[in-house]
């Protein structure tokens, strides 16, 4: 028995009662879904993204924004259905939303063999069980997409996507991109937080979404000499800010060309110069992105809240002993001087906590 795949049913069953209660006029091919998409998520949908966001920007335009309804439904552990009428209420685009169902790729756990077996077992656990042997057998036809039945959609007037669950703590970073790009010339995006909060990966993320560049402030750390400890006596001292406003964000604000020198820290170097691709939008991400001279650029400041158990078992599984060592005694305690000297997270920050509670 795959303990993992039998959570997860478990929690699509207990997220299929949730719907039932929400939506009592569903029918058998509304149950079937549900289960297909929270089984197998959004990957075998997907196509060229210029597809995908024309398909949603053609919906969206004929829908009214309404605020009152919820952003997102959960539907499994791994998959949420995001409603395009709040999410037009909140100016997050259907480039935002193709950007976010793409990241997601082809990575459902469950074939549709399993799937169609699924809709068997429920049978017994929901109010509309899945008992017709010729839609079980259309769930197993690779090119069969199931679709609401005509009760649902009169009622409810569905309109969403699915993407990833991972998405929901972000969708404030996402809407506050998506309400600002369009207006903006160029538009700054900083991500701090503790280390291992997941700053990268979600730079990373938000890159492919908004086809943006990344700049790490890792890269920007002074040299070894001028680890003083009268320099590091001072909030964010171990950031070599200067260089970093100086090389980046002052220049990219200007709309001139931009070329970065990464340091090496293992050898204690600065490494050639790069030219940074040209970009509408810039990521930078990592600790002590809200330096006094590099957050004066930002338009858009992100704060990671993520558990410090989580961040800690995270080092310990990349980190080497004696590297884990110098976290502990060194990195973090210098990363808690600059949050608290510059109280952060403070006001104007978005704060994404990835392991907050979800609907």
């Amino acid at each position: 028995m795959n303990t993992k795949k039998e959570n997860f049913k478990r929690e699509v069953l207990h997220f299929l009662s949730r719907q039932q209660q929400r939506y009592p006029a569903m029918e058998q091919q509304d149950t079937v879904k549900f289960i297909f998409q929270a089984m197998l998520g959004v990957g075998h949908l997907l196509s060229a993204r210029p597809t995908v966001e024309d398909a949603v920007a053609r919906e969206m335009n004929r829908l009214a924004a309404d605020g009152s309804e919820p952003l997102y439904e959960m539907i499994s552990p791994s998959w949420c259905r995001l409603h395009l009428r709040p999410a037009k209420a909140r100016g997050i685009t259907p480039s935002a939303i193709a950007g976010m169902m793409l990241s997601a790729g082809d990575t459902a756990q469950f074939t549709r063999e399993e799937t169609a077996g699924f809709c068997e077992e429920c049978t017994a656990f929901v109010d509309q069980p899945v008992p017709d042997p010729d839609l079980l057998n259309r769930i197993r036809d690779t090119d069969w997409i199931p679709s609401h039945s005509d009760t649902y959609r009169e009622k409810y007037r569905p309109a969403y996507r699915v993407i990833a669950a991972e998405w929901i703590p972000y969708l404030g970073v996402v809407q506050g991109i998506s309400a600002r790009e369009a207006a903006a010339e160029r538009l700054m995006v900083t991500i701090d937080g503790p280390c291992a909060s997941g700053k990268t990966t979600l730079a990373g993320k938000l890159a492919r979404v908004f086809s943006a560049a990344v700049v790490h402030t890792d890269d920007y750390v002074i040299p070894h000499a001028q680890k003083t400890p009268e320099r590091l006596a001072v909030p964010g001292g171990n950031c070599d800010a200067d260089r970093l406003a100086r090389e980046v964000t002052v220049p990219w604000k200007r709309g001139e060309p931009v070329t970065t020198r990464r340091y090496d820290f293992r050898n204690d170097r600065l490494l050639p110069e790069e030219k940074l691709p040209e970009c509408r939008i810039l990521i930078l991400e990592g600790s002590y992105c809200n330096l006094p001279v590099i957050r004066e650029c930002a338009d858009i400041r992100v704060f990671l809240d993520t558990p410090r158990e989580i961040r800690w078992e995270r080092l310990r599984k990349r980190e080497s002993p004696q590297s884990l060592q110098m976290f502990r005694d060194r990195w973090i305690p210098l990363e808690d001087h600059y949050f608290q000297a510059y109280n952060l997270p403070d006001r104007g920050t978005v704060i994404a906590a990835p392991y907050g509670e979800q609907a």
